[in-house]
């Protein structure tokens, strides 16, 4: 009957109920605005001040600026932080977390170490491509400064030994300038456009070398 009569109530005083809630959620809305600053999602925050887990949190916030959540800093101390055995006991230690199948809940574990290696890794890609494209313009220069006396003599013998057994010194003189003629789309051939103008002096320094 209290039901029954309550949605009477409700049917025949529907405007006025809708009002009320209106005026109800108005009311509520500071409230909903202030639960995030009541609300506590951490234990550690019902822990005194003074509590060792507190002053320990309150150190790793000021000191690292890492907020409360999943994260685990350790700090490792020491007389000289930059020696080996610091980095051997860092790396064991890495290496244990990883390979404890008991922790469950472990996604990633960094040490500065982790970042001296990302840091190298990424030189040495740099350094790598830099070394790769010296040993290239090395090989072209070493190319460049032996295959074009060595096409331009064997142009030069092949009209010498097509030629009569005896010659003068002009015949000499048409030799190499056909030799040098010849050796040219050989030598243009076998380098890389950008380089050509260099090929082609030193190709020409070579022919009047040759001539004196």
């Amino acid at each position: 009957m209290l039901f029954t009569r309550l949605a009477r109530t409700i049917i025949k005083h529907n405007r006025a109920v809708f009002v009320i809630w209106l005026v109800a959620l108005a009311l509520s809305v500071p409230a909903i605005l202030q639960v995030q600053s009541v609300i506590v999602y951490t234990e550690t925050a019902y822990n005194p001040k003074t509590s060792e887990s507190s002053i320990a949190q309150s150190i790793v916030s000021k000191e690292f600026s890492i907020s409360q959540g999943n994260s685990v800093v350790v700090v490792i101390t020491s007389t000289d932080v930059r020696g080996n055995d610091v980095r051997d006991f860092t790396l064991t230690l890495n290496k244990t977390l990883h390979n404890d199948r008991t922790i469950t809940n472990l996604t990633n574990v960094t040490s500065i170490y982790d970042i001296y290696y990302q840091l190298l890794v990424g030189y040495t890609n740099e350094v790598h491509l830099q070394l790769y494209q010296e040993k290239n313009l090395t090989s072209l220069s070493t190319s460049l400064e032996f295959s074009i006396p060595t096409i331009y003599v064997n142009q030069w013998t092949t009209l010498v030994y097509s030629g009569p057994f005896s010659i003068n010194q002009s015949q000499v003189a048409v030799y190499n300038q056909k030799a040098n003629q010849s050796a040219w789309p050989i030598i243009s051939s076998q380098t890389p456009q950008a380089y050509q103008p260099i090929a082609l002096a030193y190709e020409n320094l070579f022919y009047q070398s040759w001539n004196k």
